[in-house]
Parts: C-alpha cells; sequence; structure tokens
C-alpha cells in the first residue's frame, strides 16, 4: 500500500531531473571535444623541414644555432605576431642568407665577364681564320684549275707536251701547298685574353688576380661533398674529373697537362696566348663552374622558404 502511495512521487521527481541529467551528459561531450581539438599538434619545426641542400648551406654561415633557437620558440611566437626575439633571429638570419646570394651574384658576374672576354677573342680569331681560309679555296681552285687547262692544252701539239706536263705538274704541286696550309689555319691564330678574370685558377691551386678570387662561402660549397650524392668527391674534385673525361684536360702529372692548366688559368699578368680550342675549353669548363655555384643560390631559397611563416 506504501509502495502505491510513493509511486506518483518517484515519477514526479524522474520527470523534473531527467531534462538536467541529459543536459549534463551533453555538456560533458561537449567538454571532452573540445579538449581533444586542443590538445596540443605536433609542430613542424624550422629545421625539420630543411632539405638536405638548405641543411647544408645553413651549416656552412653557421645558422644552425640560430635555427635551432628559432624552432625553439612556441608556434605563436614563430608565426603571425612574433615577438622581439624571433623577429630578431629571422633578421639575422636573412641577413646572412642575403649576403651570400649577393656573394655568389658576384661570382657568377665574375665569370660571366670572363666568358664574355673569351667569345670576343673567339669571334675575332674564328673570322680571320675563315676569312683565310676563304682566300685559300680561291687560290687552290684557281691554281688547280689554271694549270689543268693549260697544260691539256699544250699537249695537243708534241712541241709543247714537255712544257704542258711541267705545268701541270706545277700546278698539282702548289694545289698541295696551299692544301696543307688549309689544314694548319683550320686551327685559327692565337691571342691573349687581355684584362680579364682567371676564375678557373683558383681550382687548381694557382694564383688569382683581377677580383677573381671566391668568397669563403662559396669556396667552402664547391670544396664540400654534395648531400644527396654519392661518393665522397667535392663538388671541385668532380669538376676536374669531369674535364678531364671530357677530353678538356690532360694528366695533371704530365708536362702536357701542366701546360695546359696554365693555358687555362693564365692572367692578364701573363698575357699567354691562346688557340681557339683553348678559349672554347676553357669558357666551357667556366660554364660548368658557374652552374654548379648557381646552385648554391637554389639551396639558399629552400633555406628561406623553410623558414617561411604558415
Amino acid at each position: 500500500m506504501n509502495m502505491t502511495r510513493s509511486l506518483p512521487y518517484w515519477l514526479s521527481l524522474c520527470l523534473l531531473l531527467g531534462p538536467a541529467l541529459a543536459q549534463g551528459q551533453v555538456l560533458l561531450s561537449d567538454v571532452a571535444a573540445q579538449e581533444t581539438n586542443h590538445a596540443p599538434e605536433a609542430q613542424t619545426t624550422p629545421r625539420q623541414k630543411l632539405s638536405p641542400g638548405a641543411e647544408e648551406v645553413a651549416r656552412e654561415l653557421g645558422l644552425i644555432p640560430l635555427i635551432e633557437r628559432l624552432s625553439s620558440l612556441p608556434a605563436s611566437d614563430r608565426g603571425g605576431a612574433m615577438n622581439l626575439e624571433a623577429l630578431s633571429l629571422r633578421q639575422e638570419i636573412m641577413e646572412a642568407v642575403l649576403t651570400t646570394s649577393l656573394e655568389v651574384d658576384g661570382v657568377i658576374a665574375e665569370i660571366d665577364n670572363e666568358i664574355a672576354k673569351i667569345s670576343e677573342i673567339r669571334a675575332e680569331l674564328e673570322s680571320r681564320r675563315d676569312h683565310a681560309l676563304q682566300i685559300n679555296a680561291i687560290a687552290n681552285i684557281l691554281t688547280s684549275g689554271l694549270s689543268g687547262v693549260v697544260g691539256t692544252a699544250l699537249q695537243f701539239k708534241q712541241s709543247t707536251s714537255n712544257l704542258g706536263n711541267a705545268i701541270g705538274v706545277a700546278g698539282a704541286g702548289v694545289s698541295t701547298v696551299l692544301s696543307i696550309i688549309g689544314l694548319r689555319q683550320q686551327h685559327g691564330g692565337k691571342r691573349a685574353l687581355g684584362v680579364a678574370p682567371n676564375m678557373l685558377a683558383k681550382l687548381f691551386d694557382r694564383e688569382t688576380a683581377f677580383h677573381s678570387d671566391y668568397p669563403e662561402e662559396v669556396w667552402t660549397y664547391l670544396n664540400a661533398v654534395p648531400p644527396t650524392g654519392t661518393g665522397t668527391q667535392t663538388r671541385r674534385e668532380r669538376l676536374v674529373k669531369q674535364w678531364a673525361d671530357f677530353g678538356r684536360l690532360d694528366q695533371a702529372e704530365t708536362p702536357k697537362g701542366r701546360h695546359k692548366i696554365e693555358l687555362l688559368t693564365s692572367s692578364i699578368s701573363q698575357q699567354r696566348q691562346l688557340t681557339i680550342d683553348q678559349l672554347s675549353d676553357r669558357a666551357a669548363m667556366l660554364a660548368d663552374v658557374r652552374a654548379q655555384v648557381s646552385l648554391m643560390k637554389r639551396d639558399l631559397s629552400k633555406l628561406m622558404l623553410a623558414l617561411r611563416t604558415r
């Protein structure tokens, strides 16, 4: 009987407290979801985003400690409204990268200057060679043609046949001499570069002149082993081996090889006479050095991209 009387009371209590309990469960679910969403995420630091080439130039420039200090700062201080320390670190890194980039541009400008001078001298020698070959060809045609016609015409008479034979032989001899001269003329003349850098000199441990030295950062880059390459050869050693494989260099231990290096690295003070082939080899080797040095700017740009605020 008592249970029957208390039943309406319990039903009323459940109806009153049921919505509150349900709302409490919803609130607890929302709080759990918010805690999950605000859980600390794995942030990618600038050091982790560096490519092998970018990390190499950063190490050569002494920027690794600065990048690590920047990476240790909270993400909120490294991006957006950065604090004073983050701004100072970024500015120091950017100044080092910008300075090195300008030094690379300076090396490339000196190489381009030397290549332009080589192209000018080579074009002049080639023009003279082509003109000489043209004159030689005309003289050869006239000599062989006239001697052939005259010699044949004189052979129609018995009394002048011997003279005709002599003229034919003389014409053939002159034609042979002209052909030999033409073979020598194909090599062209020789000429010194004059006022021009010698950017290959330091690569072969020769004396540099006329702004031909390499900045410390660029020289360190050339004497380093590429991080993504195979083997233990430095960039400088790879260039020398490549030139030897292509026949631009002889064995450095031989007198011929040392003489070729002296010609390829000659400066304004030496004024060594260079042939067209030697000028072509020098220009091609300079182009290879230019391409290798230019890759340093690629690594510098990747370094700055890794530090860019996202």
